[in-house]
């Protein structure tokens, strides 16, 4: 098994190892990273290019990411073109492992020697050499009690009520809204798809980059044997559960199952997800075991968002990930004047990920890290085109006190070099704020080994995680819009949004001393506990309420009425217009797409000729509420995985049907519906 070694005993000199040349595009950190190690030492390092070399084709991307591009007018770009083979060539040449290439980034990530950095840094095309960031973060939860409400909607959302109702997601639920046709990217640890709640999340993609999953060596040892060996199992092609020994109570998958729950969960009675019929694409990226501590390395989760992006082509990101303390103490953090947006490097990508049409939405952070200027901001949620999502409280809709707070690093008042008069940069992070305290699938058995269990635990992953399946329901009823208007949309029906306009319209109310970015004076000290109030037209504003909610919690009807919808759904279980209709007997049959406005244990759809005598009948058997489109839905325009019935035009015998006009009655236990289908041949 290899070991990356943070620091070592012997020390080597740079310029033993490297020429002047080289030392001048390594970064000081890795620097000093070779200087305290041995020669023999592997280290993961970002290698950046200056150009892209020789020009090359740019690969085929998914059509599903083309169209999403085509909404907001981005077509291919410089960062779509491959990295040079030749720069690759030359980089695995030196005998390195390339672990992640980037095209947006124009790099790729390494584990490799001094030495053989050394011979990268000399070669030809190499801007420069940094560390890729590996980081730590605790992972325990804290479980909370939680009570059901005792109103009676119409799914059965059971302990998860009060969080779906805290964006008003239960109404858009009741309009027919579900996610269908909306593909949905988690980021996470893995995922427990056995789950109760998650035997019917309809997942279309699924990638493990995390290659440090522990596997027993059944071969060479019993069962019973005390020398257990234990070796790296490679590249996994799945997320789910892993025959990982070292994980007996699924610790590896509890985080991603949860958010994955809190987001596409189906189980009537105890848990419904904010989008229960959205296409999920699923990435593993972290590692928990061996320590106690979430191992993240920044290079797997860029991997996983181009892969979701231009391979998948994917709609909407959740992330519940954060980076910004190494897993190395004695080196460099993220510092908060490198939360500005522009920096990090997970950061960066997640901007060009927005600027290929996905909605990226990440969690602020739980590091309530409140010693001022710091925040409890995290990369990637610094980053200017995508939400980042604090917490707040179902029943009060108020700040989670003593909690999460921004502001970035670039929202401060300046003072131009050789100038009196002030400029004031008020970028507001987090963007908006969802529920704080979330109902999820918790898959760590109980003392029977029960793995069907259920728990309550504060923090932003959950609300992230429930705020993207309410962008996922605006993007079934707006499929045209992109990124920036799914955002407007949540701010606009923002609970803190007249607070926000009264900040912009008052900067100077902060009464912040002037000084030099990126110098930060004392100014935000009291965010997390004081109070900034101002009045306006009779109201009171806290103006700090602005960097500890941002916008508010959205309210979900209104962000639906941002404009009008273009996707208008039934308001009952509906069969929809047949195609191809006339229907010709050489073209194979007919779909028969359908609506269902709930969900239905016996959806029937039976064939008749006009005089009332039944031909066919196509038992559906038990579907969940949502729409039964065409293949290819002209109206939404993207590929949905929830597929309409098909009659082959032949009848219960096998026998095809003569030319004439057939009725189609959809039965479903709520309601009925009939099309009428001409048959020619």
């Amino acid at each position: 098994m290899k070991k990356i070694i943070v620091i070592g005993t012997a020390l080597i000199t740079l310029s033993a190892a490297f020429a002047a040349a080289g030392q001048s595009k390594l970064t000081p950190s890795l620097k000093k990273r070779i200087a305290g190690g041995k020669s023999s030492d592997t280290l993961l390092c970002w290698v950046f290019f200056g150009d892209k070399g020789r020009a090359e084709n740019i690969p085929g991307l998914d059509a599903n990411a083309m169209r999403r591009r085509a909404k907001i007018g981005r077509e291919l770009s410089y960062g779509d073109l491959p990295v040079s083979s030749e720069y690759l060539e030359t980089v695995r040449g030196t005998g390195s492992e390339i672990r992640v290439i980037s095209p947006w980034l124009n790099a790729v990530s390494v584990r490799a020697t001094a030495g053989q950095l050394s011979r990268i840094a000399d070669s030809k095309g190499v801007k420069s050499l940094e560390e890729v960031a590996v980081y730590q973060r605790p992972s325990k939860t804290v479980e909370l009690p939680t009570g059901q409400s005792k109103e009676a909607p119409l799914l059965e959302y059971g302990p998860s009520l009060d969080q779906i109702k805290m964006m008003k997601i239960d109404s858009l639920h009741q309009r027919g809204y579900s996610g269908s046709g909306v593909r949905l990217t988690i980021i996470d640890t893995g995922f427990d798809r056995w789950h109760e709640s998650l035997l019917r999340t309809r997942v279309i993609a699924e990638r493990d980059f995390q290659p440090r999953i522990i596997e027993i060596d059944t071969i060479t040892i019993s069962p019973l044997s005390l020398d257990t060996i234990w070796g790296y199992n490679g590249i996994d092609s799945i997320t789910s559960f892993e025959k990982d020994y070292q994980d007996l109570y699924l610790a590896q998958t509890g985080h991603g199952t949860g958010m994955l729950s809190i987001a596409g969960g189906y189980k009537p009675g105890s848990l419904i997800g904010s989008a229960y019929n959205a296409d999920f694409i699923l990435a593993k990226t972290e590692m928990l075991y061996p320590t106690e501590d979430f191992i993240q390395e920044e290079d797997w989760w860029i991997a996983a968002l181009q892969w979701a992006t231009d391979s998948i082509g994917t709609d909407i990101v959740s992330s519940s990930l954060g980076y910004r303390y190494w897993s190395d103490s004695s080196q460099y953090n993220y510092g908060y004047d490198q939360m500005d947006g522009d920096q990090a490097r997970c950061t960066r990508a997640a901007d060009s990920a927005a600027s290929r049409g996905v909605l990226i939405l990440n969690a602020l952070g739980n590091i309530r890290n409140n010693s001022r200027p710091d925040t409890s901001l995290v990369a990637p949620a610094d980053a200017v085109s995508i939400i980042a999502v604090g917490g707040a409280w179902a029943s009060t809709g108020g700040w989670s006190t003593g909690a999460v707070t921004g502001p970035p690093a670039d929202s401060v008042r300046i003072l131009p070099a050789g100038r009196s008069d002030s400029a004031a940069i008020r970028r507001i992070k987090p963007d908006i704020a969802s529920c704080w305290q979330n109902y999820y699938a918790y898959n760590e058995p109980d003392g029977n080994g029960d793995f069907n269990r259920y728990a309550s635990s504060v923090g932003t992953s959950g609300a992230t995680a429930l705020t993207a399946g309410l962008c996922a329901l605006l993007l079934e009823a707006h499929p045209s819009w992109g990124p920036q208007d799914v955002i407007n949309a949540l701010k606009y029906s923002g609970s803190n949004r007249s607070t926000v306009e009264a900040f912009f319209t008052v900067p100077e109310s902060l009464d912040i001393t002037l000084g030099s970015y990126p110098i930060y004076n004392p100014g935000f000290a009291d965010i997390a506990t004081g109070h900034k109030y101002y009045t306006s037209g009779g109201v009171v504003y806290d103006l700090y309420d602005v960097y500890r909610i941002g916008w508010g919690v959205p309210d979900g009807i209104k962000a639906l009425g941002y404009t009008a919808p273009e996707n208008v759904l039934p308001d009952e279980d509906r069969l929809l217009d047949p195609y191809p209709n006339p229907a010709n007997g050489n073209n194979g049959g007919v779909y028969l797409p359908f609506f269902l406005i709930r969900d239905s244990y016996s959806v029937i759809i039976r064939l008749y000729t006009l005089d009332g005598r039944m031909i066919r009948s196509l038992n559906l058997g038990e579907r969940l509420a949502g729409s039964y489109p065409s293949q290819i839905n002209i109206i939404k325009n993207r590929i949905g995985s929830q597929q309409p019935a098909f009659w082959d035009l032949k009848d219960d015998r096998g026998q095809p049907v003569a030319s004439g006009l057939y009725i189609a009655l959809m039965t479903t236990g709520w309601n009925q519906s009939s099309k009428k289908i001409m048959v020619l041949r």
